[in-house]
């Protein structure tokens, strides 16, 4: 069995997919937003090993969800660490928080999106081999700006989307080698609070597909290290998140915003 932490799970594709895993016996640890949410979540998936709180558009919080993660593996949940984890949080499209400066000074859209998953894919340190990485992305990433000007003030979904799929770039390149795959993906526009109704996919597909690539199984298990894919495959992502320079210089920002730096650097 595997152990799994998916952050922005208290609805959407991340509910769905806890489900699915905490039904198939996998230790599950969820993420909600705040205490209300986490009750509902715990209820929605009375098999989860456990719902965290934390609101990542705030860097303490966000800080405080991985020393809440890093306490679980090694008290709440033995010594071994995540097999997988999932950067699924995200805002966006209509949300009132998407145009928000928050009290640290940046966008929550930069501060969700962006630097939560930074921050805490670098506060749990480098994975074991055979671990997974996924950061979730969009297609709207093909719209973003890989100049990085104005990165932290930025309200646009699109440049955050293409900073996830450049994040995911370069700890694949930094853990090249190490056993570690690190991916982003495109869910695809289904029916979520984000996607609105008129989404013409479900829930089913996507959460099968992470599901399955959470535990070493499917099309996508074996997926090369840095790919980007969505439910029907693996795809060539926006060109500026290839680019190393640019990728050297979205950890400079998150690093200096955040004061966490990358494992052994």
């Amino acid at each position: 069995m595997s152990r799994i932490f998916i952050t922005g799970s208290s609805d959407g594709i991340g509910l769905a997919t806890g489900k699915l895993l905490a039904e198939q016996g996998h230790t599950v640890v969820l993420h909600a937003r705040n205490a209300s949410r986490a009750r509902d979540t715990q209820s929605a998936v009375p098999g989860a090993a456990a719902v965290l709180i934390g609101d990542l558009s705030s860097i303490a919080e966000t800080k405080q969800l991985a020393a809440q993660v890093k306490n679980f593996t090694h008290h709440g949940g033995g010594e071994k660490p995540f097999d997988t984890v999932i950067h699924n949080a995200g805002i966006g499209y209509g949300a009132t928080s998407s145009r928000e400066i928050t009290s640290d000074g940046i966008s929550a859209v930069f501060a969700v999106n962006t630097l939560a998953p930074y921050i805490l894919t670098c506060a749990l340190g480098r994975p074991n081999p055979g671990s997974r990485v996924l950061f979730m992305s969009s297609d709207s990433h093909y719209g973003g700006d890989e100049s990085l000007r104005n990165a932290t003030r930025s309200h646009s979904y699109s440049d955050s989307k293409l900073h996830d799929v450049m994040l995911a770039n370069t700890f694949a390149r930094r853990w090249e080698n190490s056993g570690v795959q690190v991916v982003s993906m495109h869910p695809g526009w289904v029916r979520t609070k984000m996607g609105g109704g008129m989404a013409p996919g479900g829930l089913e597909t996507p959460a099968r597909v992470l599901a399955e690539w959470a535990v070493g199984k499917g099309e996508f298990a074996e997926l090369r290290s840095g790919a980007f894919f969505t439910t029907s495959g693996e795809e060539q992502a926006h060109s500026g998140a290839a680019n190393v320079e640019k990728q050297e210089e979205l950890l400079r920002i998150c690093n200096e915003v955040s004061g966490v730096s990358v494992p052994g650097e």
